[in-house]
């Protein structure tokens, strides 16, 4: 981490762009992964870049009481694990990508739209890769949309892809782009409402309308028993106290045995479920501590709340993941936490 606030926007200290009480747009870049994690929400993320050097991240977005849209490119390549948003349909539209790019072990493709209900999350975002998310609450789809329509988006999602027609998905980006871009250009409350109006009005049909369904194919996917163990785990874990929760307590919150859920961890994560809990208590750490005011709590504090009780070990294992001890991100200037995404976060 460097010694300046790295969560920061293009002027000023609050984000590019204007406010209202029910809808935001702005801009702003971060240059670090730990602030990368905590601007991110509502996504729960494990930032692990893949390569040393300079990291940074810009997002554009325009945030409505249903939908939160940004465009975002990377600097630095970067594998992000967790958990996608309780409660809302995540679809990813890229724009520019790279070799190593992935969206839960697939290559982004033409034909298809990287998709998912809240659950496990496992992409890699390479150097240079620009991309369109698209986070609709799934309450809004079931206002806007016949019930067979939302049934069809929640299947395509639960085999993580949509598939579209490209030029429709390519009409699709347009038109949000063109949206994002007039968003943080107008400052004005009635300009901001009105493009919110529009957006939640007009981004469901539009989805639907690009799609192309194969319900053999998504019913199929849909039906791994893993996979549904592993967000039934996922689902578990955003309500669990890091400190105790342990893989037996994982097993019976999914009726699996531990060999099944290791299985979907595996195949879903690329890790166990014992490592996906160490790393979540670990990237908790290093956010609480580099949130941290001077004086206002301790290393050990911290480790000891998120259930990290073997203090040496914890400094290690910290070290080993992100490069530099504990106490050096505690005497760093704290970060924000707060993320630009969330209307009163």
């Amino acid at each position: 981490m460097s010694d300046h606030v790295t969560l920061r926007p293009d002027h000023g200290n609050q984000a590019e762009g204007a406010t209202a009480a029910d809808v935001a747009a702005g801009s702003f870049e971060i240059f670090d992964p730990c602030a990368y994690e905590c601007a991110s929400s509502p996504w729960e993320i494990l930032a692990e870049p893949i390569a040393p050097g300079p990291f940074a991240n810009r997002k554009d977005f325009l945030v409505t009481p249903s939908v939160i849209l940004y465009r975002e490119n990377f600097r630095g390549s970067m594998r992000v694990r967790g958990m996608s948003p309780p409660g809302m349909l995540a679809v990813g539209l890229p724009l520019r990508v790279g070799d190593k790019s992935r969206y839960w072990g697939v290559s982004p493709e033409g034909g298809a739209l990287p998709a998912t209900l809240p659950g496990a999350l496992d992409v890699i975002l390479d150097d240079g890769q620009e991309q369109l998310i698209v986070l609709i609450a799934l309450d809004l789809l079931r206002r806007s949309l016949p019930e067979d329509a939302v049934e069809s988006l929640e299947r395509g999602a639960a085999s993580r892809r949509l598939p579209v027609r490209r030029h429709a998905s390519n009409a699709i980006a347009r038109w949000l782009l063109a949206l994002i871009d007039a968003a943080t250009r107008q400052a004005d409350a009635t300009s901001l409402g009105m493009l919110s109006r529009v957006l939640e009005e007009e981004l469901p049909l539009h989805l639907v309308a690009a799609c192309q369904f194969d319900s053999g194919l998504t019913t199929r996917r849909d039906a791994s028993s893993r996979r549904r163990a592993l967000d039934r785990a996922i689902a578990f874990l955003r309500d669990a106290d890091l400190a105790s929760v342990r893989v037996g307590d994982l097993c019976r919150a999914t009726a699996v045995t531990q060999r099944t859920l290791e299985y979907g961890f595996q195949e879903g994560l690329g890790l166990s479920p014992l490592r996906f809990l160490r790393l979540l208590r670990l990237h908790a750490a290093r956010r609480e501590l580099a949130a941290a005011e001077a004086g206002s709590t301790t290393i050990a504090d911290i480790a000891d709340r998120l259930g990290l009780l073997h203090h040496s070990r914890f400094a290690t294992e910290y070290a080993d993941l992100f490069g530099e001890m504990p106490s050096e991100t505690l005497a760093r200037k704290p970060l924000p936490v707060t993320s630009p995404l969330l209307l009163n976060g």
